[in-house]
């Protein structure tokens, strides 16, 4: 498929939160985008948290690996000596354009060839569209491009905006309640503003679809959407349970084959560098930790993973519901992920005041998917427990030893002007 141009739209914090995963948010642009792509059901974030995640993807390089660790604005930026796909890109003639986010690394640092990106507001679904749509329209097609629509919602500093710049959804609206997340205060108005935020950006993603078709892209386009990983809520965002580290992947081709299909293939965001490099016949990059799932697009039965290691270390953290600060908080946590079970280790099980966890849990995820049932298997746990930590070996994890030193004191950088 080599010369076809690359969009990849990632959203913030949606986790699989959409109508055509069973979830009951109003996301009818995605839910047909859906239908004319390939949707992949078990997909996973290999480190739940913003920064981290997207460095992931990007890098193909575990977290723990490239150093990348925690919040690229608290002082752990991915390192650039680091190559991402946009260096794959940029090498194979692509011209390379960002517009909306790039929390991997410090904003307008990672080599785009056009960062449409200037202020605050560009981050937003419906400013990142406009200018995407503006740079399409505007650009010579005489190479082809590679293009990242990064928006800021559904995170839940957008929530706030609905009723004002996004729009407050019917009052009847059924308001979605995921399996596995414990009530709290407050929990329904959340999730309802967090269902509005979605609408805001399935309707501008939707916005751009219908743009790419009216340039007369489509059929030279391969489109992928994806998100950084989980919803925010308890057991969610920045945890290593199912909705911490799952994510939508929906993948349209160009020749639309496949369309509407699913695949149950495990694979985690540290194998998107390497499948769009196959995808667009670009050089496979060395010495990453992802690994290509494109075969499994024509072959469903392709292997590919049979487990997935997954970390969480540094997240930006309110300790207490009354604290007004943020805590950069050092909590490492390491899962084994396989079709039937999460196994999980915590290393500083007493990382969080007034909470009391286990130093391990077990869930047998086949028949519990919502992982409130955790197994009394201490045969199967060792088992696991070996397992984790001959693959933290042979990765070269830091755990369970001390943790990194934070490279850079917190900030965004030194070409980010609107900072307040």
């Amino acid at each position: 498929m080599s010369n076809f141009n690359f969009v990849y739209i990632v959203c913030h914090d949606l986790g699989r939160a959409m109508g055509c995963y069973g979830a009951s948010v109003p996301t009818p642009n995605l839910d047909r985008f859906a239908a004319e792509s390939v949707r992949f059901t078990r997909a996973h974030c290999a480190s739940p948290a913003c920064s981290p995640s997207r460095a992931c993807a990007m890098s193909g390089l575990h977290a723990h690996r490239s150093g990348a660790v925690g919040l690229s604005h608290m002082g752990w930026p991915l390192d650039l000596k680091w190559t991402t796909t946009v260096d794959d890109f940029n090498a194979a003639g692509y011209q390379t354009i960002l517009s909306g986010i790039n929390h991997e690394r410090h904003p307008r640092t990672d080599r785009y060839e056009t960062d449409l990106t200037k202020d605050w507001a560009d981050w937003n679904s419906d400013r990142a569209v406009d200018n995407a749509l503006r740079a399409l329209a505007e650009r010579g097609r005489s190479r082809p491009f590679y293009l990242n629509i990064a928006t800021q919602e559904p995170h839940a500093c957008t929530w706030p905006a609905v009723g004002g710049r996004i729009p407050a959804l019917p009052e009847d609206t059924p308001v979605w309640d995921p399996p596995g997340m414990p009530d709290y205060p407050g929990k329904e108005d959340d999730f309802r503003r967090f269902a509005a935020s979605i609408a805001f950006m399935d309707h501008h993603i939707g916005r751009f679809l219908r743009g790419l078709d009216e340039l007369g892209l489509r059929d030279s386009t391969v489109v992928v959407f994806t998100t950084d990983h989980g919803i925010s809520g308890p057991r969610a965002k920045g945890t290593l349970y199912g909705l911490g580290t799952e994510i939508a992947l929906l993948l349209r081709l160009p020749d639309g084959r496949h369309a509407g299909e699913t695949r149950n293939t495990l694979l985690s965001n540290l194998d998107f560098r390497p499948a769009w490099c196959e995808a667009c016949g670009l050089p496979q990059p060395e010495g990453i930790d992802g690994k290509s799932f494109w075969p499994a697009i024509d072959a469903p039965d392709a292997p590919h993973r049979d487990h997935l290691y997954l970390e969480r270390n540094y997240h930006g953290e309110k300790l207490r519901p009354e604290d007004e600060g943020w805590v950069d908080l050092y909590d490492p946590i390491r899962a084994i992920r396989t079709p039937e079970h999460l196994y999980l280790r915590f290393y500083r099980p007493d990382a969080w005041p007034e909470v009391t966890r286990p130093e391990e849990e077990l869930y047998d995820v086949a028949a519990d998917p919502a992982e409130t049932l955790p197994l009394r298997d201490e045969a199967l746990a060792k088992g696991f427990r070996r397992r984790l930590e001959a693959e933290a070996e042979l990765l070269g994890d830091f755990v369970p030893g001390p943790p990194p030193e934070r490279p850079e004191e917190p900030g965004w950088g030194p070409n980010w002007h609107r900072v307040s």
